[in-house]
């Protein structure tokens, strides 16, 4: 724990600190691991000789090689299947391949209020999840509900966190002061994220500012806090003679409540399936969560291998990362979303959006449409012929589908399927 503390003078309060947090994080591994096991006693048991028994060989003497003895559950690599509902053309029942070989593994699944989207998602993960045992990270954008399913928390094996109340236990900047390019790199990232939550549009001088100030700390500094990156910003404008503006009115807001706190390294936090809402965030604070999230996993999976292919060319799944009422990360059109999409498909990533229309896409480049591998659409009135014919290969009509049913692509033609 003092090795984690990444402390040199430890003092008492710093190690009933540490030992408050490493209590807390058990408690959370084993109550995890007791739904996963369906309350079952034996199969709790045998989670935790498989699971928490198993330790490292050896242990990372600092936090330059601390992922290198962490090894993340990869799902295996063979046929992964989701089966959607009926076929209305022929009555027999309609299964996509995920991982197969020309496409890409990814889903939006659009539709209304009340019309089946969020229902289609959940049961999409939960097969994934029972066939490749690969972690999710499930963000829920909405109003929150997810956050109560207790099936669903312990069909996944997941930790549900409720942000702000419950911090993200994510090192978002982790290893920034490793490299100078990789400093540069991850502040002009949380840059990118920052702009998209301020209520104005900062200016070039602004901007430049913001990297000029945040640069030495992330070259210098590890297990960086957004209050820590408010009090270097206020530093630099006192000695800049600058006054207070957008950018520190900004964090000053995204740091009254404590969104993050780095306790585990991106490897880490990315191995085990999470459930992380935002009811009673506010908008800003969900956002620049979400982004903050999207840009660490971006990072992530741009250092990391690429997942196992079995004889037939199917991959293994890394993970999957599903976001509920996604429209406010479609319409923010953020980079890191889109490297998400379009890049880590070698790296094991399903990424599977829930929105209420096409019309969410609108403004997405062609690649990015063009990287999604199923789209499902319930009854709703889009409106975008580009986004239309990017997904569903002709401009066909959603608002007369009768309730249950969605439309979908199969074989390069639009097909209309009986979900439930």
């Amino acid at each position: 724990m003092i090795r984690e503390g990444k402390k040199q003078d430890i003092q008492l309060a710093d190690l009933q600190d540490l030992v408050r947090r490493h209590w807390h994080r058990g408690i959370l591994l084993l109550r995890s691991d007791w739904d996963e096991a369906g309350e079952d006693y034996k199969r709790f048991v045998e989670i935790l000789v498989t699971r928490r028994a198993t330790l490292p060989e050896q242990i990372a003497d600092d936090e330059e090689n601390q992922d290198s003895v962490f090894v993340a559950r990869v799902g295996p690599a063979r046929p992964l299947h989701i089966e959607l509902g009926i076929s209305t053309q022929d009555n027999n029942p309609f299964r996509w391949l995920v991982n197969g070989i020309g496409y890409a593994p990814h889903m939006a699944i659009m539709g209304q209020a009340g019309s089946g989207k969020t229902r289609t998602m959940l049961s999409s993960l939960r097969q994934l999840h029972h066939q490749s045992g690969a972690p999710i990270i499930l963000l829920d954008l909405g109003k929150g509900d997810l956050a109560n399913n207790t099936e669903l928390v312990r069909d996944l094996g997941a930790t549900v966190l409720n942000v702000p109340e419950m911090p993200i236990p994510l090192d978002m900047f982790y290893s920034s002061n490793r490299a100078d390019s990789q400093a540069s790199d991850l502040v002009l990232g949380f840059r990118d994220s920052f702009k998209r939550v301020m209520q104005s549009k900062p200016g070039a001088k602004q901007l430049d500012h913001f990297r000029a100030a945040l640069k030495p700390l992330f070259a210098q500094s590890s297990q960086i806090t957004l209050e820590q990156i408010r009090e270097q910003l206020r530093r630099y404008y006192e000695t800049q003679g600058l006054g207070t503006d957008s950018i520190i009115a900004t964090a000053n807001d995204l740091t009254e409540r404590q969104l993050f706190v780095p306790e585990q390294s991106p490897a880490q936090f990315f191995s085990q399936s999470w459930i992380i809402t935002f009811g009673s965030a506010r908008e800003t604070v969900r956002n620049l969560a979400a982004f903050i999230l999207l840009d660490a996993l971006n990072v992530w999976l741009r250092n990391s291998g690429e997942a196992a292919r079995d004889e037939a060319g199917h991959r293994a799944l890394r993970l999957i990362l599903a976001i509920d009422e996604a429209r406010p990360v479609l319409s923010a059109q953020h980079p890191a979303l889109s490297d998400n999409i379009r890049l880590h498909r070698a790296k094991g990533l399903m990424v599977m959006l829930a929105s209420q229309s096409p019309d969410d896409y609108d403004g997405a480049a062609d690649d990015y449409l063009e990287n999604i591998g199923l789209p499902v659409c319930f009854k709703t009135n889009a409106q975008s012929t580009r986004v239309l014919q990017s997904m569903f290969r002709s401009r066909v009509n959603f608002s007369a589908l009768a309730a249950g049913h969605c439309l979908t692509v199969h074989e390069q033609r639009s097909l209309e399927v009986k979900a439930f």
